[in-house]
């Protein structure tokens, strides 16, 4: 699987060096973008969860209702319970880990996520 992303990244910075060449060439040329498969639907609960992702909101670890009131800010609002079978996914798929543990090293009585 490593080699796959790899793969993928290599060919997303030769697609933008093309596209900047051609720019500076003065040419307009029309780079079929590679539709990307995700594991998710778009516009489904993994999605807003996922999306926290690149906020660096998973550095430290987030208890659902953590997760649940942050999703709120962005006006989709969701209650823990919406939030377990998503976070079992996303875990399964090794993007976050599932940790009793807090960041300051003290335990929690409740499961913590926290990226990987």
């Amino acid at each position: 699987m490593g080699k796959q992303n790899d793969l993928k990244i290599i060919l997303k910075t030769l697609q933008k060096f093309e596209e900047r060449i051609s720019s500076l060439e003065g040419k307009k040329v029309n780079i079929p973008k590679e539709k990307t498969k995700s594991w998710y639907k778009t516009g489904i609960t993994i999605e807003k969860v996922i999306s926290l992702l690149g906020e660096k909101y998973f550095d430290k670890t987030k208890s659902i209702g953590e997760i649940a009131a942050e999703l709120k800010t962005k006006d989709f609002h969701l209650s823990a319970s919406d939030l377990t079978l998503p976070l079992r996914k996303i875990v399964r798929k090794g993007i976050l880990k599932k940790t009793k543990t807090r960041t300051d090293g003290s335990v929690s009585n409740k499961w913590l996520y926290k990226k990987v």
